[in-house]
């Protein structure tokens, strides 16, 4: 490949490692870089970290797993109910006119019947598990999102850079020409047409140094924070479109979103069974101790509670619907998500046999422009020719560019599908 066919390489810095590593995606994620780390430059890795530490969905989703933690917590003691004390104390007039001293003091434990704290433990530490499946889920998605915004930001880059050199070779162009002419050797429709063509190549400019800005604000967006203008996001996109994607691990498991639904239909379960339960009544056993003037009493006490109106029929019917749409979602997801993959894998072998028909014309293109080049300096083409070889070989070099973005892209929402890597 010619050296003006290819995209300029840099050595990557060191992965910055995030604090939410531990979630079961971030050995995916984070890719091995040689060289130092270079504070002046933000790689797809580094773009990673940031988001894992600033996105707002992840925020939230994190914020969903430590609420989780309270209902666990809460159904963790063995009894659902603190014992109740109750004390009594008054005077009392006996018949030969004395006054006496009435004392009561009465302790008692409710227990509940039927294993319901069991089940509210059962039914919280599903909750847990499916906030946990759906923190890695969003995390899966959102690192998806803004690997997908990041590369569309370097193709900005470089497309930058491929209209930056078309100006300056339409600017020679108009110096060449404006020779040529008061030579006598063209028609001042030429010297118009190649500053037409100036001007036209001036304004791609201005709209991709725009389309780079305004790409660069989306990143930071989906990242949740604002870089420093100083710091640029850079990365080799070439390298990035023919890394190969990722595969699942032996083991890897169900996809996150998957195990969310799992967890929430058995979560529903266990509430639904928990709301069942509640025909079950509730009793409390007690011992009280009375003392009425000179007499003195110890009593067992037994509280039963009489089911007849509040018998758990909202928890019961509520769960129930939510167990039945949890099971009906995971089943349609089960076809979904092998649908997904497939389309995707699909759709990047596509990409990369594209591009590689792409690759093995881009040397042509030097040669061609050169030839061109020197023709018309010599006077042994046209304008018109020259212009339309110029035109041709700039969009060649654009399609390119879009084919390691479309292959990079590919890549991405493969290993997203997988829930491998974003």
């Amino acid at each position: 490949m010619g050296a003006r066919g290819r995209l300029p390489k840099r050595s990557s810095p060191v992965p910055i490692r995030s604090a939410t590593a531990a979630l079961g995606l971030a050995a995916a994620l984070l890719w091995p870089r040689p060289g130092g780390a270079d504070p002046s430059h933000i790689t797809l890795q580094d773009a990673f970290a940031l988001a894992r530490q600033h996105a707002p969905a992840l925020v939230e989703a994190r914020a969903r797993v430590r609420a989780a933690q309270g209902p666990l917590a809460s159904a963790a003691p063995l009894l659902r109910e603190n014992p109740q004390l109750d004390f009594q104390v008054g005077s009392r007039r006996l018949a030969n006119g004395d006054h006496g001293l009435d004392l009561a003091v009465g302790l008692a434990q409710p227990f509940e019947l039927g294993g319901k704290q069991g089940l509210r433990r059962e039914a919280a530490r599903a909750g847990l598990s499916m906030e946990e499946a759906r923190l890695r889920d969003a995390e899966r998605l959102v690192l998806g999102d803004v690997a997908a915004a990041y590369l569309r930001l370097l193709q900005a880059r470089e497309r930058l850079k491929l209209v930056n050199a078309a100006a300056d070779a339409a600017a020679r162009t108009v110096q060449a020409t404006e020779r040529r002419y008061a030579a006598g050797d063209v028609p001042a429709v030429d010297l118009n047409v190649a500053k037409v063509a100036r001007a036209r190549a001036l304004a791609e400019v201005r709209v991709s140094q725009g389309e780079v800005s305004a790409l660069r604000a989306e990143l930071e967006g989906r990242l949740g924070y604002r870089t420093e203008k100083a710091r640029a996001f850079d990365d080799d996109l070439r390298s990035l479109a023919l890394a190969p994607p990722r595969a699942a691990p032996d083991g890897g498991g169900t996809r996150a979103d998957l195990v969310a639904l799992e967890q929430e239909q058995a979560q529903a379960k266990a509430a639904a069974t928990l709301g069942r339960r509640q025909v079950l009544p509730d009793v409390a056993l007690g011992v009280r101790y009375q003392k009425e003037a000179d007499e003195t009493v110890f009593l067992g006490t037994l509280s039963v509670p009489l089911p007849l109106f509040a018998r758990g029929q909202e928890a019961r019917l509520v769960s129930e619907a939510d167990a039945s749409r949890a099971e009906g979602e995971l089943r349609a997801a089960s076809i979904v998500v092998p649908a997904q993959v497939q389309a995707a894998s699909e759709r990047y072998r596509a990409s990369r046999d594209a591009l590689g028909a792409l690759e093995e014309v881009l040397p042509l293109l030097d040669d061609n422009e050169a030839l061109a080049q020197r023709s018309y300096d010599a006077g042994e083409m046209d304008l018109a020719a020259f212009l339309l070889i110029r035109r041709d070989t700039l969009e060649a070099r654009a399609a390119w560019l879009d084919g390691l973005t479309r292959a990079a892209l590919a890549r991405v929402q493969l290993e997203v599908e997988t829930g491998v890597l974003p």
